[in-house]
């Protein structure tokens, strides 16, 4: 009866240190998905950050060749301008002279 006693109380006992590394394995697993929950997140945010940096910086490009276009288009602007207004008395009376004949 006492051997039998032993293997019962050796059967819970190795019950319960099963438990145990249930328990342990199931806390493991649970740590290890919420750091690779955060590793994710991480990965995520980072590379958030790089995007909107990137955005950012085609903002800034995009802005500088606008700037640049608008400068290049006053200047060609101005010029033509100056253009007309040099040439605008011969042509009116070329068109005058046309019209009347004279």
């Amino acid at each position: 009866m006492e051997i039998l006693q032993q293997i019962i109380n050796m059967d819970k006992a190795a019950a319960a240190r099963a438990e145990k590394a249930i328990e342990k394995e199931r806390r493991l697993s649970d740590e290890s998905g919420e750091e690779a929950a955060r590793a994710r997140e991480k990965l995520v945010s980072e590379e958030r950050a790089k995007v909107e940096r990137f955005c950012r910086e085609q903002e800034t490009k995009l802005s500088e060749r606008l700037s640049q276009a608008e400068k290049i288009r006053g200047e060609q602007c101005a010029k033509l301008d100056e253009i007309f207004n040099a040439h605008k008395a011969d042509w009116k009376k070329e068109i005058i002279g046309r019209i009347t004949g004279c």
